[in-house]
């Protein structure tokens, strides 16, 4: 019996040492600054400290966990967001209730803010030179009751510490964006607005024709270049899809200015192509210049009238026209989307949701498609270059 023990436990050793491994082996050492296609911010399965960054490297080359790797521990459990400021990535870590402050060259942690009371961070958004706004899940509306949320006020110049301000609200807010010196969070009834001067319940403003459900919440706010801001939303006629909306807020009057609709067709009578739906849980983007918006639909597969994939489509925000950008087949855990500086399409794949690693799909301009293994549950593609774009 002791024998038996013994060897279960040598397993179970040699079973966590072939994991860690697995992340430690794929480093490539050597490779220098510069040479950074995208990186990647993996939520991992809660509960077991697996959030991670992941680098993509121009030479093919992935780093699945080089949070890990360089500062020999966890980047924390389960990595909402990642956000550039001041040169530094700012990382939300939900069930670990911090946030994490990344050396955006080396990868070294450079600090950390811990929540000192209850709150699970969301979203970060730069306010100033030196403050910037978590949005954060305290609570959820439960049997149509509004119980309490909040937005953090951290600091983003050292030194880093505790939280400056926990401001409490009553909805809860998913993504953020600035813009006219105002602070824009969708929620599911309605876009939050505040002054930057004055982020306090009492002194916000809601526009309720613009809210986010279950199926949008990962849905972010897009700000174009004219500084208007964007939303995706789905439409229902009793209870059921039949559109896509894009509508446009103007910051300045805090009023919807524009909506766009891409109606979907009946599967019984939609041709191969045909827009037949949306996807649960959508994540959108927005192309360099800030006039595409990207989003997911379902389209008809070829020669399957009954049957969809998923396809990218995108708006034009200066005339209003939807185009098709190219299908996705075979991606239907898409957990994650970005556009790149050139325009190219990445998808976070988390493939079945059982706590595999999950990988990224680069859709190239040629056509091609390139595969890259990162960690578990990918869902969020950033660029290095397109800060220097901006």
């Amino acid at each position: 019996m002791q024998k038996k023990r013994i060897l279960r436990l040598c397993c179970a050793v040699l079973m966590v040492s072939l994991s860690a491994c697995e992340y430690e082996d794929d480093f490539p050492a050597g490779v220098g600054e510069g040479n950074i296609e995208a990186i990647v911010l993996n939520e991992g399965r809660i509960g077991t400290n697996m959030g991670a960054i992941s680098v993509l490297y121009r030479n093919g080359m992935v780093s699945p966990d080089v949070f890990r790797v360089v500062n020999n521990r966890p980047l924390g459990d389960v990595a909402q967001s990642i956000t550039m400021i001041n040169g530094k990535y700012f990382i939300a870590l939900n069930n670990s209730k911090k946030i994490e402050i990344v050396n955006s060259k080396t990868f070294e942690s450079e600090g950390t803010i811990l929540y000192t009371q209850a709150g699970l961070p969301r979203q970060i958004v730069a306010i100033s030179d030196t403050t910037a706004i978590v949005s954060d899940i305290l609570s959820n509306n439960v049997s149509g009751v509004d119980l309490p949320s909040q937005l953090v006020r951290i600091r983003t110049v050292p030194p880093y510490g505790t939280p400056l301000e926990y401001i409490v609200i009553r909805k809860w807010v998913e993504y953020m964006e600035v813009s006219e010196h105002k602070l824009l969070g969708i929620t599911a009834k309605g876009v939050y607005v505040f002054d930057l001067d004055n982020i306090t319940l009492e002194g916000s403003r809601m526009i309720e024709e613009v809210y986010n459900e279950e199926v949008t919440k990962t849905c972010k706010l897009l700000k174009d270049k004219n500084g208007k801001i964007w939303a995706l939303m789905n439409e229902r006629d009793k209870g059921k899809l039949t559109a896509i909306l894009l509508k446009c807020i103007d910051p300045q009057t805090e009023k919807v200015v524009t909506t766009y609709r891409l109606p979907f067709v009946s599967k019984n009578e939609a041709k191969e192509g045909d827009v037949t739906g949306t996807i649960s849980y959508n994540r959108t983007d927005m192309d360099a210049t800030k006039t595409l918006i990207y989003f997911s639909v379902r389209t008809c597969k070829p020669g399957l009238p009954n049957d969809s994939q998923q396809s990218i489509y995108t708006l034009n925000t200066d005339d209003g026209t939807f185009k098709l950008h190219r299908h996705v087949p075979g991606v239907d855990m898409m957990y994650g989307c970005g556009v790149s500086p050139q325009g190219e399409v990445y998808i976070c794949d988390c493939l079945d949701y059982s706590a595999q690693r999950g990988y990224i799909r680069h859709y190239k301009e040629s056509g091609n498609v390139e595969s890259y293994r990162v960690g578990i549950y990918p869902n969020q593609v950033y660029f290095p270059e397109s800060s220097e774009v901006q």
